[in-house]
Order: C-alpha cells, then sequence, then structure tokens
C-alpha cells in the first residue's frame, strides 16, 4: 500500500528557502529483501530556474534518486525516483532536497518517512549432506 506524505510539516520541516518537498509516495511497509519505491515531487520556489537534487538514507545507507539532479522552472514541480531493498527491520528514511547555488550544491528541505517491516524473513531449507561415507560390509 503506497502512502501519501500530505500532512503539513513539522516546524523543523518546514519548507527549504529555494525548494519545497511537497509530496512523497512510499510504501507504509515492505517485507526483508523487497524492493521499496520512492517517489519526492519537489517545487521549485524561487523565482527563476535553478538546479534541484534529491538524496535519501536510512541507517548508513544511501539510497539515489534519479535524475541525478533537474533544471527546474520557477514555480515548476519535478519528480525524482529512489529505491533500496528493505533491510530485515523498519527504516526510517530521511530525504533531502539540495539546489545548486553560488558554486556548490547546498542542502535546502528535509523529510522523514517510515517504512515497517511487514513479514518475517523467509526461512532457508538445509539439506544436510555426508561428507563421510561408509561402505556396509
Amino acid at each position: 500500500m503506497l502512502k501519501k506524505n500530505v500532512t503539513a510539516k513539522s516546524v523543523s520541516a518546514a519548507a527549504g528557502a529555494w525548494t519545497d518537498i511537497v509530496d512523497i509516495l512510499y510504501p507504509s511497509g515492505a517485507n526483508p529483501g523487497d524492493l521499496v519505491n520512492i517517489t519526492v515531487h519537489v517545487k521549485n520556489l524561487a523565482t527563476y530556474g535553478i538546479y534541484i537534487a534529491v538524496t535519501g538514507k536510512y541507517d548508513n545507507t544511501a539510497i539515489g534518486f534519479a535524475p541525478d539532479y533537474a533544471a527546474v522552472g520557477p514555480g515548476a514541480t519535478y519528480v525524482f525516483t529512489g529505491s533500496f531493498t528493505m533491510p530485515n527491520k523498519s527504516v526510517q528514511v530521511s530525504i533531502w532536497t539540495f539546489y545548486w547555488g553560488a558554486e556548490a550544491w547546498r542542502q535546502d528541505d528535509y523529510e522523514l518517512v517510515n517504512v515497517a517491516l511487514i513479514g518475517a524473513p523467509q526461512e532457508g531449507i538445509v539439506e544436510i549432506v555426508s561428507v563421510n561415507s561408509y561402505p556396509v560390509r
């Protein structure tokens, strides 16, 4: 089930100066090993076009988003997509926007989303084979 993040942002997660994460689509839960897709809609708050990028992370695992960056017109919204393999635990994903300014990427907006673990890992079948075989006499 996809979750849509359209609730009001907390004070600590207010819109950035130049970008605003206006929507995030992500599953509320996944089984271990499932591919978890995240779609981030970012609005350019500037009155002129800027370059925008999105990154993400859970624990110490980076999540790449495509495209790497985009030229976004004034007031326009652009969609970035990323994915990761669900670990064997629930995770909180941090998502950041960046804009290109003064010859460097600058962090701007920030959101958190939670993806719950909804299934236990599949138990494997173990086959035991003896390496010692003794002929019967």
